[in-house]
């Protein structure tokens, strides 16, 4: 907690020192743009697929959201807030920051037992994705996104090793004015305190964009002593620089996490009905579950005009360091990754035609020295893993588009992987423990293909097939049940293919009223699995994988916004995936026929929002149904659920030179006692992970600009 406090007041005192200087400025008025409309997105232009494609003409469901949906009237705590109005986007916030947030998309993801896995990230145009296929967004600052773009499902060849779509953030962008200051703080429920300072500006051709972040938490779950168990330690910086450069532009993103976060973990089924804010005592109150991070990131873009041709290129490099004391084991990582992309293109006319062609690589590369120890209660005890892993991807892609009579427009592309996993077991080998190097190769040639016809300027239908190739990790491959080192012979890669069809359009004074216009989309889609990637825990609480034979899903999407005189906006998603295993035997077990556990069948959210820009009032719904707990779907599921949210606010009021935007809210308003998560397997029917009842927050920006 010292550190903690010594952060908070030095973060303190850099707003202040930010801030007086500042004063002294004549303010101008600089509102930060927001460039997504918050109704209509016909003709919002995405940039996700790297062809630079209208909303309203694209082969594939995209979903975006701006500035204002992102951060307005939101604590800044954690991504679901930011992607609750993402349709598709399924978000389980386990509340729980040494694990982080299950992000899926059509139910891809719904079964990382961290992070992300399924999705592919991309943030300021640099991966967070590594090329094993994991991703982390822990190094996310939420307090300074501008934008966030959603592919649903695998169908672009520009990104390899994702099977249920990708996610691109961008940070917001640099206000017009030379400077313009933001402070923000909020506080809340469960000892929130969260402040950030936001400096950007352009001076000259040159945008600037540097924000400071630090949040503590001490959560709402509680040991076997009555202290608050589940608290949390974040601290970001992120600098952002964009600058024109030899005719095209140049940007640079620094950012570093310093995170520390205990893990209460997940609960069985009488001890949550008992109490769910308890912690389960053995497993995480005996050994001080929780995990440390720091992660240092530099990533370098440019994209402009080469010999005629568009080009992009972009290059990172990161460390990342963490510690995690598990049940009955520590591990204990050093991580060094980097890559860099190159795609070229070029777009014209052909008569009526419209075409564009773009092609290119990216190599990436993963190095992890990797320790494991026994826990002595929760501190390093006899080493029983030392080795060393190394990852290496290559991929291999073409995507090309071409738009008819502008009513047709078709899209294809084909991508190819190569990843290379090698590991080197430097523990000391003798008869009963061999030596465990080795390597593994796994590849694939994945196509993708699709088709929009414009029926009417404000209706149109879409179809598409693509396919997946999803890695396994090298915890995935490393964590074998035997407790030998190396990597796992016996884990395949999973592979799909997804067919997909829908439609999507306007209306314009529905039921004869002008001043309400209503926006839809809605698609069916159908995925076969192969070899899906199933984690389950042993005895001894430790988390293993392996494949299943074969599985399928098949769902339906539907979107729709609702605009009324200027002052109301509703907007809805409505998201059903059945998905189940055809082939799944382990053992004596047969699996197959079985709902695919971890997956919520059904999830619907929607938004209404009252006010104008100044002011607004929002309530929030989310219902969530029924989700199975393990592969054998003998368990109890996590019941069904409904859960309110209400924010309110005012944005940029005038107080002499600053604009005050104050706001508060409250979550989970009815106080519904709901299981937020699952650990799916988990050894000793330790299900259901709690998340907490009713919460409020308040919160303030204060802005100036000169």
């Amino acid at each position: 907690m010292i550190r903690s406090k010594v952060r908070s007041s030095t973060l303190l005192a850099a707003l202040a020192l930010l801030l007086l200087p500042v004063a002294q400025l004549a303010a101008q008025e600089d509102p930060q743009s927001d460039t997504v409309p918050r109704f209509d997105l016909q003709g919002v232009i995405v940039e996700i697929m790297k062809t630079p494609v209208a909303v309203s003409v694209s082969p594939y469901p995209i979903s975006v959201a701006g500035r204002a949906e992102l951060r307005e009237g939101k604590t800044g705590m954690f991504l679901e807030e930011a992607l609750e109005t993402l349709p598709g986007v399924q978000v389980q916030n386990r509340f729980n920051y040494a694990v982080g947030e299950r992000v899926s998309i059509r139910g891809f993801g719904s079964r990382a037992q961290f992070g992300v896995r399924g999705i592919h990230v991309e943030v300021d145009g640099i991966p967070a994705t590594l090329p094993d296929g994991q991703s982390t967004l822990d190094h996310i600052d939420i307090g300074s996104l501008g934008r966030v773009e959603a592919l649903r499902g695998p169908a672009s060849a520009l990104y390899g090793n994702a099977s249920g779509g990708v996610l691109r953030f961008e940070s917001e962008v640099p206000s017009s004015s030379p400077l313009r200051q933001e402070a923000t703080t909020v506080f809340g429920s469960d000892g929130l305190v969260r402040l950030q300072s936001l400096t950007g500006g352009t001076v000259g051709t040159t945008g600037y964009l540097i924000s400071v972040d630090n949040l503590d938490y001490k959560g709402y779950r509680v040991d076997v002593d009555g202290n608050s168990y589940g608290r949390a330690d974040r601290f970001h910086l992120v600098g952002r620089l964009v600058q024109p450069m030899a005719g095209g532009e140049l940007g640079i993103t620094v950012n570093h996490l310093d995170l520390f976060a205990e893990n209460p973990g997940s609960l069985r089924l009488d001890l949550y009905e008992e109490d769910p804010t308890q912690v389960f005592p053995f497993a995480y109150t005996n050994f001080q579950t929780r995990k440390a991070v720091q992660q240092s990131q530099l990533g370098v873009t440019w994209d402009g005009m080469v010999g005629g041709l568009d080009a992009e290129v972009s290059g990172y490099g990161l460390t990342r360091d963490f510690n995690n004391p598990l049940p009955g084991d520590i591990v204990d990582v050093d991580r060094r990754a980097g890559g860099a992309r190159i795609i070229v293109g070029k777009g014209g006319t052909a008569g009526s035609a419209v075409f564009d062609v773009r092609g290119g690589f990216d190599t990436d590369f993963q190095d992890d020295d990797r320790r494991e120890y026994v826990s002595d209660g929760g501190a390093p005890g006899s080493l029983q893993l030392n080795q060393t892993e190394q990852v290496r991807g290559v991929g291999g892609f073409l995507q090309t588009s071409l738009t008819l009579a502008d009513r047709v427009t078709l899209m294809g592309g084909v991508r190819y992987d190569h990843t290379h996993f090698e590991v080197n077991d430097l523990f000391p080998v003798s008869p009963a423990n061999a030596d465990d190097s080795g390597s593994r190769d796994m590849n694939k040639l994945s196509p993708m293909i699709g088709a929009h016809v414009e029926i009417v300027p404000s209706l149109g239908l879409f179809a598409n097939y693509s396919s997946s190739f999803e890695t396994p990790t090298t915890v995935e491959l490393g964590n074998r049940e035997s407790g030998a080192g190396g990597f796992n012979p016996d884990l395949d890669p999973m592979t799909g293919n997804t067919f997909e069809v829908g439609v999507r359009g306007v209306a314009y004074d529905v039921l004869a009223m002008e001043a309400i216009d209503l926006s839809y989309e809605g698609s069916y889609f159908t995925t076969k699995l192969e070899n899906e990637l199933i984690a389950f825990e042993n005895a001894s609480m430790l988390t293993y994988f392996r494949n299943a034979g074969t599985t399928s899903r098949q769902g339906f999407e539907l979107v729709a916004r609702i605009r009324a005189q200027d002052f109301v906006t509703l907007q809805g998603s409505l998201n059903r995936v059945d998905a189940e295993f055809d082939e799944y035997v382990v053992g004596t077990d047969n699996f197959s026929g079985n709902k695919v556990p971890g997956l919520a069948p059904t999830q619907f959210q929607s938004s209404l929002r009252l006010g104008p820009s100044e002011y607004f009032l929002e309530f929030g719904l989310e219902y969530t149904s029924e989700v199975e707990v393990n592969d054998a779907n003998d368990a109890e599921p996590a019941e069904a659920y409904t859960l309110f949210d209400i924010r309110a606010g005012a944005n940029a009021l005038r107080v002499g030179r600053l604009e005050v935007s104050p706001f508060a809210g409250i979550q989970n308003l009815t106080d519904q006692t709901y299981v937020s998560s699952i650990a799916i397997n988990a050894f000793g029917n330790r299900f259901y992970e709690p998340g907490p009842g009713r919460t409020l927050y308040v919160g303030a920006t204060l802005a100036i600009a000169r």
